[in-house]
């Protein structure tokens, strides 16, 4: 293998040198040719130096979706240390735990995000092309990147109530990207669209792919805003969880241009593989499976459209040793589950800073002398035909719209509100809503009312919730904050005095006075009508100083609802438009404002359908005719 394919940037750097004119990123501000993204994170890199960075140096990286995010990484890269991904979303407590726990002490940032950026660190600012320094130090000379030095460091939920860093070397990346040539030769990845936060590992394979193929990417704020980019007919190649393609599937959202579709994340059913072979003009779906402690996947499988069941996560990658094991470690038969272990290429070095958790999940391997596998958790079977089929987990982490959530760091943090006293945290998925799973907390409350005894039912106090989740939300990124919170006398428990989750109620459906401050216009009227369609509410229940987020809505229903406000309406309505207007009256201010009164025709169909919806759902459940 060349030098420069054994690190995670390397071929791009090849690609620059001969194609330096080619296409690299199309973003929102225009397109960053090769060219330009190799001179601009070289004189980064030098001034990165300059602060001390290099092999061994964690430097954090806390920038905005914008070209600089490529010129950030790059620059990280070649200065020969390691990237630490921060969101600006992020809570400031999260930010600062991730940076103090992993020793970082060089941030690189922008001036949009510098407020971000937690104290203590010195601090680079990279505006434009040049660099601002607060404060630094002189380094010494730059040292070659080797395989084994680490390329990033990505933070995952943590079973013990902190989040965890997984340290990825630059060999782990090297064997990925050497897998993705072979999985996509024949795929088009002129535009892959880069919809996932640098937080999560999926977005090392969106964006290194194509720069590694002389390909380009389409930089967009999130997988929902997909439909309002202005590059969105170059788009030919999209990574994503499945919730997130239903969502975008109803809205009409994907454009002519997609060829390859790759879903992980979450359980990939037939239906929707058969929706998006029906309706876009994709002719490759692959089903993707792997943690990040194996370098974003170990497993694909093409999904064909003529095949009958469910679809397997396919077959291990070339790079890659699956094992599915017995209690004592030894293999298990084809169709008997067991647990899933990982070994091969793309193997993490382990956790940083937490020795004890490393020797407990990646353990020797007892089938190679002098290798290690990693406990994943994961529950599967061997078929027949060589492929893996997934059957569920073996402790406590679940995935929600993507999100890896350890459900006892949610717990811990719930935990620590002032207001609890026990509390335990699982998924609910509605009946009316299958696609879109959400995190429902149970929770003792220190204060019993006076109504409450043990082994009464559940109930919901509107403005304790608000209080605990509105403390959350300064803790936690928005994605492990419980949208329910139930509240018990007591937790149901099991012969052995543990807490039985299989006994815990179903959340009661929420009392929902009439709005007192109704719509009054007829733009006004039409969103809440709308807004009750996709709830599940009644509209007269909503307010037009009620913003979408707090009555249950997230970012999956938002795609639709631009979609169905710009087919009510007449006019184009983007999901950034509902992030900037996100309640009623503003929103109906803005169309009115901007394109006169909703008809009454728009009105009338707004109840028409609100009513229909609201029958379908009343008459779940009864026998024929009764």
């Amino acid at each position: 293998m060349r030098p420069a394919a054994n690190t995670l940037h390397g071929r791009f750097l090849e690609h620059a040198a001969k194609t330096p004119d080619a296409p690299a990123v199309f973003c929102d501000a225009g397109v960053l040719t090769y060219g330009e993204l190799d001179r601009r994170s070289a004189l980064l890199a030098e001034q990165l130096m300059l602060q001390g960075a290099g092999p061994g140096v964690v430097v954090g990286l806390c920038v905005e979706r914008a070209a600089n995010l490529f010129v950030c990484l790059l620059g990280i890269l070649r200065a020969g240390a390691s990237y630490l991904p921060l969101d600006p979303k992020y809570p400031d407590e999260r930010l600062r735990f991730m940076v103090r726990d992993s020793g970082t002490g060089l941030l690189l940032t922008t001036p949009a995000a510098r407020d971000r950026c937690p104290e203590g660190p010195a601090v680079l600012v990279l505006d434009g092309d040049s660099v601002t320094v607060v404060p630094g130090a002189d380094g010494g000379r730059p040292v070659a990147t080797v395989p084994d030095d680490i390329a990033y460091v990505i933070y995952t939920s943590g079973s013990t109530g902190q989040p965890k860093g997984v340290a990825i070397g630059h060999g782990n990346c090297a064997a990925m990207l050497a897998e993705t040539d072979l999985l996509f030769a024949e795929c088009d990845l002129s535009g892959v669209a880069a919809v996932s936060s640098i937080c999560f590992d999926l977005a090392v394979m969106e964006i290194f792919t194509p720069l590694s193929r002389g390909g380009g990417v389409v930089l967009v704020d999130s997988a929902v805003h997909l439909p309002e980019s202005p590059h969105l007919h170059r788009v030919t190649h999209l990574n994503t969880v499945p919730s997130v393609m239903a969502g975008l599937l109803d809205a009409g959202g994907l454009p002519p241009s997609l060829r390859t579709v790759v879903l992980g994340g979450e359980a990939v059913r037939r239906r929707l593989v058969d929706r998006v072979y029906r309706e876009t003009r994709a002719d490759r779906v692959f089903n993707g499976y792997g943690p990040t402690e194996g370098t974003v996947f170990c497993t694909f499988k093409l999904v064909p459209p003529d095949e009958s069941g469910e679809p397997s996560i396919g077959a291990p990658s070339s790079t890659a040793r699956l094992y599915v094991l017995d209690e004592r470690l030894r293999p298990l038969p084809d169709g008997q589950p067991g647990e899933l272990y990982l070994g091969g290429a793309g193997l993490a070095w382990g956790y940083v800073n937490r020795p004890r958790l490393t020797a407990e999940r990646f353990v020797p391997d007892p089938h190679l002398d002098g290798e290690r596998m990693y406990r994943t958790g994961d529950l599967a079977r061997f078929l027949p035909n060589g492929e893996l089929e997934f059957a569920g987990r073996a402790d406590h982490q679940v995935k929600v719209r993507g999100y890896r959530i350890e459900l006892e760091e949610a717990e811990a943090w719930l935990s620590g509100c002032p207001e609890v006293r026990e509390a335990a945290v699982v998924v609910h998925t509605a009946e009316e809503r299958p696609d879109a799973a959400s995190l429902v907390a149970y929770v003792v409350p220190n204060d019993l009312p006076d109504t409450a005894a043990t082994g009464s039912g559940p109930w919901l106090d509107p403005a304790l919730q608000s209080r605990i989740t509105d403390r959350l939300n300064e803790l936690l990124p928005d994605y492990m904050v419980p949208e329910t919170v139930v509240f018990l006398a007591a937790f149901p428990v099991s012969p052995n005095g543990k807490l039985d989750r299989t006994a815990l109620p179903e959340p009661p459906t929420p009392d929902t006075p009439l709005a007192l401050d109704a719509p009054t216009t007829p733009t006004e009227t039409a969103l809440a009508e709308l807004w009750g369609e996709l709830l599940g509410r009644e509209p007269r229940t909503i307010g037009v100083r009620d913003a979408f987020y707090d009555l249950g809505g997230n970012s999956l229903l938002l795609v639709r609802l631009a979609k169905r406000m710009s087919r009510r309406f007449d006019r184009r309505v983007g999901v950034s438009d509902l992030f900037r207007f996100r309640d009623i009256e503003s929103l109906a201010k803005w169309l009115d404002e901007d394109g006169g009164d909703a008809t009454p025709d728009a009105v009338a169909e707004a109840r028409r359908r609100a009513s229909a919806r609201r029958s379908v759902v009343r008459g779940r459940g009864r026998p024929a005719g009764g």
